[in-house]
């Protein structure tokens, strides 16, 4: 069926644009939130969408949000959270800076499941070196080579570790952006939404109400002032040095939201805790998920070319695209900009990659998106030389005894190998596609 042009589609020469050589810049939504904090993140965890920045790739302190990264590390390389370690007391007089919470399990056992909890619901320090040094029979720097080298995985590139557990001085920070990867990791296994959610916990075979732990997160705890329902799981840290830092996740009406907050006051008013809730109220009541791109719609065109001739490639997302976008927004305000100025050779086959394009809202960057091939165009060449090939071959072969190969088959072989040579071009020309976040 024939598609349609339904956006308004801008397509300039990047000559006439220049906008290859500007950094993209997200764009910003009116936010009534006055944020103290000294850095913040909001993202839409659906659309990958910045709603909400200020200093997000500014260096901070980490202080006990690097238990994030232990809490994935340990998951990652304990086949069985059920296992039971010991507690000794040479195991917590060797922790450089103790938190004191496991004093009262020594000469007991804990599960790495228990561990797992304290290291998210309290300060952690305690349960995060028992964790590493289970993991790696004792290497703490090992445990801290494992961090780093999963940051670098997750692309976080303002990040560095220094402790298996809670730090604020230069050698350990991180940046809202660089957290914003971690806590999506994070959120990718199943236990860590559970273990951030509550706000008590008893350790696995006691039953004493002295030892359930107590979350210090003041946004899960139905009966703090801070509490706000619609935040689902987080972690919170404070220090003199970083001050409070906390990282929430919220769901409401289906849309989730990520509020990482780096540097908040916490003399007066634990400012990490009230401005998350600010800030995922203004969100959730100002803006909402929208399809601002149907997997059908037509965005550009480029032109082909061949030896022989050039087609028309008409270009598209392939694939449905939702974004965050204000309540009230204009869809007529939505245009698109692809620089059709490149070389495009034949043949193009259904779902290529053939550029970025860059989405303005209202005149201003609002995004960027993949486009792709609409349509495979030019492939009937490569299979009429096929073809030629094959008559070719089978007029000049020479004539052989019925019981050893026959020409017809000799041509069906080159047949083949050229349709098993489009088929492998398919493979390697065609690379999914995935709209990027709005950095």
């Amino acid at each position: 069926m024939k598609k349609k042009l339904i956006f308004c589609i801008c397509i300039l020469l990047s000559i006439i644009m220049g906008l290859s050589a500007i950094p993209f810049s997200a764009y910003t939504y009116e936010c009534s939130v006055d944020v103290t904090s000294a850095a913040v993140l909001v993202a839409n965890l659906e659309t990958d969408t910045f709603v909400y920045e200020k200093n997000i790739n500014t260096a901070r302190y980490l202080s006990y949000l690097s238990n994030l990264m232990t809490f994935i590390i340990a998951y990652n390389n304990t086949p069985d959270l059920d296992e039971r370690v010991a507690v000794t007391e040479d195991m917590l007089n060797s922790i450089p800076n103790p938190d004191n919470t496991l004093d009262i399990y020594v000469n007991h056992t804990l599960t790495i499941r228990d561990l797992l909890y304290f290291i998210i619901m309290t300060d952690g320090n305690d349960a995060c070196y028992l964790l590493a040094d289970t993991i790696t029979n004792g290497d703490r720097d090992r445990f801290v080579e494992l961090m780093n080298i999963k940051a670098k995985e997750l692309g976080c590139t303002k990040t560095r570790f220094s402790s298996v557990a809670g730090k604020s001085d230069i050698t350990h920070f991180t940046t809202c952006s660089d957290m914003y990867k971690i806590i999506k990791c994070a959120l990718s296994i199943p236990e860590y939404s559970e273990i951030a959610s509550v706000s008590t916990y008893m350790p696995q075979g006691y039953v004493n109400e002295k030892l359930i732990v107590t979350s210090n997160n003041s946004l899960l705890r139905a009966k703090s002032p801070y509490y706000f329902r619609h935040v689902k799981n987080g972690k919170y840290a404070d220090d003199d040095v970083a001050r409070g830092n906390i990282v929430a996740v919220s769901k409401y009406s289906d849309v989730s939201y990520a509020c990482i907050i780096l540097g908040a006051e916490v003399k007066s008013e634990h400012n990490a805790f009230t401005e998350t809730k600010q800030l995922l109220t203004w969100a959730y009541t100002t803006l909402g998920n929208k399809k601002i791109i149907d997997e059908s719609d037509i965005l550009a065109t480029v032109t082909a070319t061949s030896a022989w001739g050039e087609s028309v490639i008409e270009l598209t997302t392939g694939k449905d695209i939702e974004k965050t976008m204000p309540a009230q927004y204009d869809k007529s305000k939505i245009e698109f900009v692809f620089d059709d100025s490149k070389t495009v050779q034949l043949p193009v086959f259904v779902g290529q990659n053939m550029g970025t394009a860059q989405i303005l809202y209202d005149g201003k960057p609002f995004d960027e998106i993949d486009l792709v091939s609409d349509s495979s165009d030019g492939i009937s060449m490569v299979e009429d030389l096929g073809s030629f090939l094959s008559s070719m071959y089978k007029a000049t072969i020479i004539p052989v005894a019925e019981e050893e190969t026959p020409a017809e088959t000799v041509a069906e072989t080159v047949a083949e190998t050229v349709a098993e040579t489009v088929a492998e071009t398919v493979a390697e020309t065609v690379a999914p596609t995935q709209t990027k976040p709005t950095e």
